[in-house]
């Protein structure tokens, strides 16, 4: 189950919110559908963003296989954490159906040049 730290819930001890460089380790991720709507969350640096993939899609009763998770044009691999994407605080992830199938397929006119 994966844990989401709550908006100001830092319990008073914000030294253990940091790392040894002054770097918070909880940063706000936004979440953003097609049509407009956004949902926030609180995560840690080191957690693999499958977590907030799945938290986000149980939310809006997705199928995690029906979307895709966009960040700066590129596809979101939920095995890798905020850190190794290099995700600032407050980055927006676009979440977008999948469309595996679809446009218009031509077949070539047959003329005599082929009988």
């Amino acid at each position: 189950m994966p844990r989401f730290a709550a908006a100001g819930s830092s319990g008073g001890d914000d030294k253990a919110l940091t790392t040894a460089d002054g770097q918070s380790q909880i940063i706000q991720v936004c979440v953003k559908s097609q049509d407009g709507n956004k949902v926030v969350y609180n995560i840690k640096r080191n957690a693999k963003l499958i977590k907030l993939m799945h938290a986000y899609c149980r939310k809006k009763q997705l199928d995690i296989h029906t979307v895709r998770f966009i960040y700066e044009g590129h596809r979101v691999p939920g095995k890798y954490t905020s850190d190794q994407l290099n995700l600032e605080d407050g980055a927006e992830i676009c979440c977008m159906f999948h469309q595996s199938v679809g446009g218009v397929c031509s077949m070539p006119k047959i003329t005599s040049a082929f009988i």
